[in-house]
């Protein structure tokens, strides 16, 4: 009698948590909706790659050397960027941050592209996600979700499949390959899925 009530509830309460609809951009988690794109997520331009350790290593490709990537960073609310934090760049004069006196810049790696963002230098919030976007060319090429995570045992808890995990205060290495035909795939629009640049 006791295992029919309680299935009876079990199923009543998965009806109920199925009509109810979760308000977008927030995901039932109650983490902003957040999401990796590039040409093994997301169905991302097949052209662009994010590399380890920010993602599992996506395979080889032959990086275009000579660009020069522009790596955006913004507080993402699951729509939109709230509050910009970094523009780096490959010349240190057009470099910005929100916090004065970085002196990183975006430049050719073995592989492909490498930018450090050092995060104890901004005041992030730990459960915060920060959206890292990619261009070239006036392009937009790719972006990731960055989870910010206050303890080490936290970081087990991130879906690889979604974010980057990022333990506070450490330092995340960006990097990326831009294969031939990156930019002819790469879109005029932001970095955003649902906002125009």
């Amino acid at each position: 009698m006791c295992a029919r009530r309680a299935a009876a509830v079990l199923i009543a309460v998965l009806a109920i948590a199925a009509c109810r609809d979760f308000p977008s951009p927030i995901a039932s988690s109650g983490l902003p909706s957040a999401e990796i794109s590039d040409g093994a997520h997301g169905n991302g331009n097949p052209y662009f790659y994010f590399l380890t350790p920010m993602v599992s290593n996506p395979g080889s490709g032959v990086n275009v050397t000579g660009l020069s990537p522009v790596v955006d960073i913004c507080a993402w609310d699951g729509a939109a960027c709230t509050a910009d934090l970094a523009h780096f760049t490959t010349d240190l004069a057009t470099t910005t941050t929100s916090q004065p006196g970085n002196s990183e810049t975006v430049r050719e790696s073995d592989d492909g592209y490498i930018v450090n963002w050092h995060t104890a230098d901004f005041d992030l919030m730990v459960g915060g996600i920060y959206r890292v976007c990619v261009r070239a060319g006036g392009l937009a090429l790719g972006y990731s979700d960055v989870d910010v995570v206050g303890s080490g045992k936290d970081l087990k808890n991130v879906n690889t499949g979604e974010y980057v995990a990022l333990l506070d205060d450490r330092t995340l290495p960006i990097r990326f390959r831009i294969e031939d035909g990156a930019l002819g795939a790469g879109t005029s629009a932001s970095c955003s899925s649902s906002q125009p640049e």
